[in-house]
């Protein structure tokens, strides 16, 4: 059965140009103000056999409603292989679905400078600040690295992510032109150990700090990691990990630990879950360190339960159905609660939420290495 095909209205057709974003710079924090966007997906196998408003308010049940979704097809701003349809068409395998003229927000990041460590033709390195993810996600586009980087530094298109840190993360990372097979072997050896997958030739330093008296002795944990449903924990099910600790120093006045980290694998939070596996959770850890979530009052914010969520970076104070909702659709029936707070300065991120005390500070090969400096917390007088 064909799709039942509306009048499609007269509308301008879609541009052809990037959006341009317009940053703006306050309260130490880099933002966006709010832009159309235009998003184009295919159908996946779970969407098979089911109408667009079911799809839409399945996958985003917070940013859409049944309604706002009828609406937006009957104006022409949702299609299926680029056509107005029904609203109780069902979609097949192999079709397009397109959204176009979408509210977008992004969170604000810390207007700190991404500082280049080395820039080639072939590769990008450079030293990433806490608080700014590594590349696009659903909550961020252009305030992430690499858009940033490809903005101010005019990187090329074909730069992708060799390694990824955590958004609350800094250090090292490194983009390439992984399409070119001499890059891509040059920073992603196929060495790897067969019993659990680790990469034998790339050496990955990170140092944190702990809460407690390490051990002074190194430790090695193998303990596996699960990364299910938008949490990440240990689990027997999960997958091998590896990494070796050894302590740098311990400071009696704060009860804390320097720990340097090197990893034989790289699971996502595979440092962060075996320090607090051993009973040394990162001090400022507000995901595994369930003292720091006490004392920053965070026990019941939902937002930070899933890993997936870990960068929304909102106050406690929001409820928690309201804390990623953005409409796709802004109307009098469904107004955007994101844009009135942040008209009134409302309920602006937490910028202590933003940060861990964990860095990469060098990612080695056999013909390459780079560094970047110590963190200021691995001063043991710093408690801040």
């Amino acid at each position: 059965m064909s799709p039942k095909v509306l009048r499609l209205p007269k509308r301008k057709p879609l541009p052809v140009e990037a959006i341009k974003p317009e940053y703006y710079f306050e309260d130490g924090l880099r933002k966006i103000k709010p832009y159309q966007q235009t998003y184009l997906a295919h159908v996946k196998l779970r969407w098979h056999n089911r109408t667009v408003p079911e799809v839409f308010a399945s996958e985003m049940p917070r940013r859409c409603t049944n309604n706002m979704i009828i609406a937006a097809m009957k104006r022409g701003d949702v299609l299926v292989n680029d056509k107005v349809i029904a609203p109780d068409y069902v979609l097949k395998g192999g079709e397009s679905l397109r959204s176009l003229n979408c509210h977008r927000h992004e969170p604000p990041v810390p207007d700190s400078p991404i500082r280049i460590i080395e820039n080639t033709k072939d590769y990008v390195v450079f030293d990433k600040p806490h608080g700014i993810t590594v590349h696009p996600n659903e909550l961020c586009f252009y305030n992430t690295a690499l858009e940033i980087l490809r903005r101010d530094h005019d990187i090329p298109n074909y730069m992708h992510a060799v390694n990824r840190l955590d958004a609350v993360t800094s250090g090292v990372v490194i983009f390439a032109n992984m399409a070119d097979s001499n890059v891509r072997k040059r920073f992603q050896s196929s060495d790897l150990d067969p019993k659990n997958g680790s990469n034998t030739l790339i050496e990955k330093e990170y140092v944190c700090r702990v809460e407690g008296e390490f051990p002074k002795n190194p430790i090695i944990v193998r303990e596996p990691i699960l990364q299910r449903a938008g949490k990440v924990s240990i689990d027997l099910a999960g997958k091998p990990s590896e990494t070796r600790f050894e302590r740098k120093w311990y400071d009696a006045a704060s009860n804390t630990s320097l720990i340097s980290c090197l990893l034989a694998t790289g699971r996502q939070h595979q440092i962060r879950l075996h320090v607090a596996h051993l009973g040394h959770p990162i001090v400022n850890d507000r995901l595994y360190n369930p003292k720091y979530k006490t004392d920053m009052g965070l026990e019941n914010e939902n937002a930070v339960i899933l890993a997936t969520e870990e960068t929304r970076f909102y106050p406690c104070i929001i409820p928690p159905e309201l804390q990623p909702y953005m409409p796709y659709y802004i109307s009098p029936e469904t107004p955007c609660h994101k844009c009135i707070e942040e008209e009134k300065g409302l309920n602006l991120p937490n910028p202590r939420s933003m940060k861990i005390w964990l860095r990469a500070i060098r990612y080695q090969g056999p013909d390459w290495k780079f560094e970047v400096d110590m963190p200021d917390w691995a001063d043991p007088t710093i408690l801040e």
